[in-house]
């Protein structure tokens, strides 16, 4: 027993340590190594016999896990730790709390026995009721995945699985029998070892959890979990009483393991696609049931989709709801630009959010496919019709193409536009290609996605309409402010040549002057930003160049730390006076960002299909909802005292130069602002 409990240390601190090496920025895989790394000491302990000594680094173990369980895959995880915080605190409290009681925890000990007092009781109830929180987190986690991202995932929960799996039934037995029977420890043992291996392999295919799942307010609310172990508890309880009066000798612990493992394959079953796509399967060929209802299928597309008035909201729902009702694990969909130039990811079951710019497509490959597929509805078998600009993506991402590749496209029409293009690859479960029923189905939800993606489209133009209207009638009332600061200037004027010689009233007048031409001159400034229309005068120019005279210039009026990154770039077409107002607005936020106290790095680079300049910043970043919501639009701004109109102007002047800007933020550790331009 000591060897397995040794080994299981050995291999679960291994695992830490590979984690912490892969990617320890991650709050899931910090909570990941800090859980592993107090299961290892356990391990230790226990291996050694010192069973009191091992509870201190059992104690917060669970609470531990369950801040793993909140956080894994959840690109949101903050806003359920906010929402569970009290629990959190309580699963670390009260298991270290039953430790310090002063009544006892165990009772002398009777061989491989030791009987448990109140207080060992209370925190084996705690560890029981912990599990099953955390399984119940886990479990809501993978039900809200869908497609590739639940294909990674799972193993993790499984490996998760065992771990709570061992301490509901250690925990079970302990309450049962008022008894620690310290023979069971190499069940504890093993469950560690596999969980060690089953999260190995779900970190490989999830490339250490770089995965996102949004959970919906649409998720089911019922747990398989609670009512497994429920039926497990309900079991072992009638099992006891059955050997406490008519069957002493059957040993309990042995079956309660047996029963306990059979809930947890059915728990796994349950929760197969492949089973459940075997299930469909046989109540179709033998009871002569449709492959699908088309009816609850439309119903399920609207119901989801109504609410959402974002386009990467909307296309990531469809995504989820193609792959789950298709079996088809990989399921992307692309919205291309109004101009018909670009494609960008906009909903996937493979790729997570932050990934997506990575993706986007421009250039000669996204000309020649959207012309082709303009004044075409029908399915494109990639198989028999090959796609350059299919395989471009694929070998951009060969480690996520490596095993399944992309199989299907289909354009996205309406009203005879072209607004994207839906991609399955060749995952399907089941391995069976599209029957025409499915690819039946897969039109009619392309066709609702695009009249949806159309209409937000149409509404995204009318709102800038309005905002521009909004525009105009703010701007009457800086024009009324003008007209009083002008008068304040007429009156003293007026009254100059009678009091020039007061001292009292040269230094009031002189006062006004100044704060008149300040307020004049800042007004002016952010409402000449805000004209419809950016008048370029493009020239060639370096763009180091104008990125040093600009940063030159500011460091002498600034003294916040500057650092400077600018690679060798080729000439551009550039309007140079248009794009000094850019850096300086990006500078200008980022020292407002870091409160003149931080640093800023600013740095140029070149690819084969554009040049692009970055400014980073360590200030106090931008939340999600904002960047989402409120970026690049007028008279939002998260400054006190701003108007929202230089970011506005900025990008403005950029997409003026066919260029764009990207955006990174996080709320408390910086923001990057980068710049791109084509060449």
């Amino acid at each position: 027993m000591n060897i397995v409990s040794y080994f299981a240390a050995g291999i679960s601190l291994l695992l830490a340590g590979v984690v912490a090496v892969k990617d320890r920025r991650s709050f899931a895989n910090r909570s990941f190594i800090a859980l592993l790394i107090l299961l290892e000491v356990t391990e230790v302990f226990r291996g050694a016999g010192w069973h009191e000594t091992q509870l201190l680094f059992f104690a917060p173990a669970p609470g531990t896990a369950l801040l793993f369980s909140l956080s894994l895959a959840r690109s949101d995880y903050r806003k359920y730790l906010d929402r569970w915080k009290y629990v959190i605190m309580l699963s670390y409290a009260l298991p270290i709390a039953t430790l310090l009681l002063p009544i006892p925890f165990f009772k002398e000990p009777v061989d491989r026995i030791i009987p448990l007092g109140y207080a060992g009781k209370i925190f084996y109830v705690l560890v029981l009721i912990s599990a099953v929180l955390i399984l119940a987190n886990l479990e809501r986690t993978l039900r809200a995945s869908t497609g590739r991202i639940r294909w990674q995932i799972k193993f993790i929960v499984l490996g998760m699985g065992a771990i709570c799996a061992s301490w509901i039934y250690s925990a079970s037995q302990a309450l049962v029998y008022s008894a620690l029977d310290t023979s069971l420890d190499i069940i504890r043992s093993a469950a560690l070892l596999a969980a060690c291996v089953l999260s190995f392999w779900g970190l490989l295919r999830s490339q250490f959890l770089r995965v996102d799942v949004y959970l919906s307010h649409t998720t089911i609310q019922y747990s398989f979990t609670a009512l497994l172990a429920s039926v497990y508890l309900l079991v072992l309880g009638l099992m006891a009483y059955q050997v406490r009066f008519f069957n002493r000798e059957r040993p309990l612990p042995l079956d309660a393991l047996v029963v306990l493992i059979a809930l947890g394959g059915l728990g796994m079953l349950l929760l197969s696609d492949r089973i459940q796509e075997r299930v469909k399967r046989v109540v179709i060929r033998h009871f002569k049931r449709p492959v699908y209802d088309y009816r609850k299928s439309w119903m399920e597309l609207t119901e989801n989709t109504n609410s959402l008035v974002g386009t990467q909201e909307l296309c990531t729902a469809v995504a989820k709801i193609i792959s789950r009702t298709l079996n088809i694990l990989s399921v992307n969909i692309w919205l291309c630009d109004e101009a018909g130039t670009r494609l960008s990811l906009s909903g996937s079951t493979v790729f997570a959010r932050s990934q997506a710019a990575d993706l986007e497509r421009n250039g000669k490959l996204v000309a020649e496919l959207l012309p082709a597929l303009r004044d075409r509805t029908s399915l494109i078998d990639l198989l028999e019709k090959p796609c350059d600009w299919a395989e471009d993506i694929m070998r951009d991402k060969a480690e996520y193409f490596a095993d399944f590749k992309m199989r299907y496209i289909l354009p996205l029409q309406s009203g005879g536009q072209l607004v994207g293009i839906i991609t399955l690859n060749n995952d399907r479960v089941g391995k069976s290609p599209l029957s025409l029923e499915d690819q039946d189905l897969l039109h009619a939800y392309a066709a609702q996605l695009a009249a949806r993606v159309l209409q937000l489209r149409l509404s995204e133009d009318l709102r800038k309409a309005q905002e521009i209207e909004a525009f105009q009638n703010v701007s009457a009332f800086f024009v009324h402010d003008l007209k009083n600061i002008a008068s304040r200037l007429s009156l003293t004027m007026q009254n100059l040549p009678a009091y020039f010689e007061n001292p009292a009233f040269r230094e009031d007048a002189l006062k006004l002057i100044g704060e008149s031409v300040s307020k004049i001159d800042a007004t002016c400034s952010r409402l000449s930003s805000l004209k419809q229309k950016i008048e370029l005068k493009p020239e060639p120019a370096d763009l180091n160049e104008i990125v040093a005279q600009i940063l030159d210039d500011f460091q002498r009026c600034n003294p916040t730390v500057l650092e400077r990154d600018l690679q060798k770039v080729p000439v551009a077409q550039i309007d140079k006076e248009q794009f000094q107002k850019v850096l300086t607005n990006l500078l200008l936020n980022a020292r407002e960002a870091t409160n003149g106290n931080g640093i800023i790095r600013v740095s140029t680079s070149v690819s084969d299909r554009h040049i692009s300049c970055k400014v980073s910043d360590n200030g106090c970043g931008m939340s999600r909802q904002f960047l989402e919501q409120s970026l690049f639009r007028p008279f939002r701004s998260t400054k006190k005292k701003g108007m929202g109109i230089g970011l506005f102007q900025s990008n403005m002047i950029v997409q003026a130069h066919k260029g764009r800007i990207e955006v990174e933020s996080e709320k408390g550790t910086g923001t990057t602002f980068r710049v791109v331009l084509p060449l």
